[in-house]
């Protein structure tokens, strides 16, 4: 995107504040044709009292306080225009970037996680704040000045030309100076401020990467490491700005020099044209006044120009993000089922990260509501991946899968999931209370429901001796809890939702065995109602599981009840050797 499609994308997010800016724009107009309402009565004002030297008071204030009404009124009106657009720029500025910093949040949250795996949170989290932050500067910028300087350019010119078009046209050279010299450094700069951007994201994802993980900086001694990877990125950063900064100095410079010249030239050659009584005292000292204002207008555009071409890259990764279509979303037909009574089946179904590794293959099995199913096999055997397709964290490339009957692609995502309860393999928590992380699934929960849902995870006691109780802030990803804890919160978490489909992907590695047991007595209960998906390596976890599937490779390579796999003597067996040296005694 170049820099006036930018510009102008800028501009279409304005959204319900389209009116308003319209308003705003309108009123620049006005600002920019009574800027030169001065410099007009000034060079009358000079006419006025140069042509009757001789004249009587009365007679030059005849002459002039007529011009000087008129001027105070282009005042009045100039201040008040003015004190409205900052008012109302300002105001419409700090709506829209909040609008956008919502839009840009919701955006990602709808993005697929094999989207969102591709680019580091820190990444996403620097692209959202300098985008708004540049979107609001942009449109604060416009509407306050620089569309006002950039319509006063435009409407100089046939004023001048029809006051003095030989001083017009020195005026004229100076804009083209200017227009030459800021697209000649903006082609110059562009790919060098793409690269400096580049670099700063690079920043942002490797710092934030750094700082959620202090604990191993710390203990493997990192500090210097990743502190001299940190330098380095500085370093190219600075490699890249200083050449971009130097054809701007260059700029400057030119610029200053083509100012003064011009403004020499305007004297030198109204001199000339007054001797050869082509121009009036007055029509010089508009012009000089004219130069003046353009200047400025033009040194305004050039500056902005310098922005918006550092902050274009900032736009360009900011719409790059927005214009991320997800790959998963909902149908236009997508239907709402409610509550679905939990019949899961896969028919088929197989899906790939690339075309050198399939993560599960042909995979065909059905769960009625009150069964569980559990998953085993190797690491990178499918198991967790085949999971998450049932809550389309993606979409399988062949094969599909129904629930109740319907291709779980028919449903609105948000109704499907709703309908399915996760507790993921790393426990995920928000730097939130205690209560808030509960309620994650089931906002509407009474106190006593969050008690019971804690009580039957096992997490009541450790909660209870919190200092603040339910209401404890745990920290970023639940720091403050030990892993068993989060473990336990996340399983409560899950029973409060209350889905007819459960899906438990290591749900109790971090228990010790007392805890563990309690807990797997207390989801036996609750799993009597749900279909449930078991992901386990303890396999002595799964011993009630109605089926148990092995997995390798992404395919089922056995399947039946624990006992009938343990008689078998395939690789559930060998798995069960490697954990306890023989196969255990059967309950």
């Amino acid at each position: 995107m170049g820099i006036f499609h930018l510009y102008s994308r800028a501009l279409d997010l304005l959204g319900s504040d389209r009116r308003l800016g319209w308003a705003l724009a309108c009123a620049n107009l006005a600002l920019a044709c009574a800027l030169f309402a001065e410099p007009i009565l000034f060079g009358r004002v000079i006419d006025a009292l140069s042509r009757a030297p001789g004249a009587t008071s009365s007679a030059t204030w005849a002459s002039v306080w007529p011009l000087l009404l008129v001027w105070i009124g282009f005042g009045l009106f100039t201040i008040a225009c003015s004190t409205a657009v900052a008012l109302f720029s300002d105001r419409l500025a700090h709506r829209r970037r909040h609008v956008v910093l919502g839009s840009y949040v919701e955006h990602v949250l709808h993005l697929p996680l094999a989207q969102l795996t591709k680019t580091h949170s820190g990444r996403l989290m620097k692209i959202m704040l300098q985008g708004a932050d540049t979107l609001w500067w942009l449109w604060l910028s416009f509407f306050r000045e620089h569309l006002a300087a950039i319509v006063s350019l435009f409407i100089l010119v046939p004023i001048a030309l029809y006051i003095n078009w030989r001083l017009a046209l020195v005026l004229i050279a100076l804009c083209l100076v200017f227009g030459f010299l800021t697209h000649f450094i903006l082609r110059k700069t562009q790919a060098l401020q793409q690269q400096i951007e580049g670099h700063h994201s690079d920043l942002a994802e490797l710092t934030s990467d750094t700082l959620s993980n202090i604990a191993l900086v710390q203990s493997f001694a990192r500090i210097q490491i990743e502190m001299k990877s940190l330098q380095q990125i500085s370093q190219r950063v600075l490699g890249a700005q200083f050449p971009v900064l130097s054809w701007w100095a260059v700029v400057t410079v030119l610029t200053r020099s083509a100012t003064t010249i011009s403004i020499l030239c305007i004297i030198v050659l109204g001199v000339w044209l007054y001797t050869q009584s082509l121009i009036t005292i007055g029509e010089i000292v508009t012009f000089v006044a004219f130069a003046g204002i353009i200047i400025a207008r033009l040194e305004q555009v050039v500056a902005f120009a310098n922005k918006l071409a550092s902050d274009a890259p900032r736009l360009r990764e900011f719409f790059e993000v927005l214009d991320t279509a997800p790959d998963i979303k909902d149908r236009p037909d997508a239907i709402d089922p409610g509550r679905c009574t939990g019949l899961v089946e896969f028919h088929g179904v197989s899906f790939s990260y690339n075309p050198q590794h399939t993560a599960v293959n042909n995979l065909s099995f059905a769960i009625q509501p009150g069964q569980t199913i559990a998953l085993v096999g190797a690491s990178g055997a499918g198991k967790s991946t085949a999971l998450s397709l049932l809550y389309r964290a993606f979409d399988p490339q062949s094969g599909f899968i129904t629930i109740d009957g319907v291709d779980i692609r028919k449903f609105q995502l948000s109704a499907l999931r709703r309908n399915i309860g996760v507790v993921f393999q790393e426990p995920l928590l928000f730097n939130r209370s205690i209560a808030d992380n509960l309620r994650i699934g089931s906002p509407e929960a009474s106190d006593e429901e969050l008690r019971q849902a804690c009580a039957r995870a096992q997490a009541l006691e450790f909660i209870e001796q919190q200092p603040d109780g339910f209401n404890t802030i745990i920290g970023e990803r639940g720091r403050t809890l030990s892993g068993g804890e989060r473990q336990r919160l996340s399983i409560a978490r899950v029973l409060l939702k209350d889905a007819p489909i459960l899906i438990l992907d290591e749900a109790t590695s971090a228990l010790d065995t007392p805890t563990e047991t309690s807990l797997l007595s207390a989801l036996e209960a609750v799993t009597q109602t749900r279909s449930t998906l078991v992901i386990a390596h303890r396999l002595s976890t799964i011993r009630q599981a109605d089926q148990i599937l092995v997995l390798d490779a992404g395919k089922v390579i056995e399947s039946g009840s624990f006992a009938a796999l343990l008689q078998q003597g395939g690789r559930f067996t060998e798995i069960m050797q490697q954990q306890y040296g023989l196969a255990p005694q059967m309950k």
